[in-house]
């Protein structure tokens, strides 16, 4: 019973460091809209390419572990309380893909010039002289 509550008790501290971790990126209605810039991250050329595998692998992790018969804690032994460990790997990639976001956000604002005026229609017309 002693190691059953060992193991629990590092299971709800990982969640804890995971939801502080969550706060520190300022999750919430904000992930919402950085959901949508995940196109724009992946076509980037600018981005890392290591950076797009780091969110690629932790969205297929994810995905392939809540579909995955196979758990850390299994539900038909559990109950609910088997959710607990789909739930915690479901909050680190989004987690990993809020931070990857917001990095790329950071780097798009850093990147763009004020001096330049884009999506500006032109033409120079040359005064002949007669």
């Amino acid at each position: 019973m002693k190691n059953l509550m060992k193991i629990i008790d590092i299971l709800l501290d990982l969640l804890k460091r995971v939801l502080v971790r969550f706060k520190d990126a300022k999750f919430g209605l904000l992930f919402i809209i950085n959901i949508f810039k995940i196109p724009d991250f992946i076509t980037d050329k600018r981005v890392n390419i290591l950076s797009k595998f780091k969110l690629i692998f932790s969205l297929a992790v994810a995905l392939i572990y809540t579909m995955s018969g196979i758990d850390f804690i299994p539900e038909m032994i559990t109950g609910v309380f088997g959710f607990i460990d789909d739930i915690f790997i479901i909050l680190w990639s989004l987690g990993i893909v809020n931070e990857e976001i917001e990095k790329y956000k950071k780097m798009v604002r850093e990147n763009e010039d004020p001096n330049i005026i884009e999506n500006v229609n032109f033409k120079i017309n040359d005064d002949k002289e007669e």
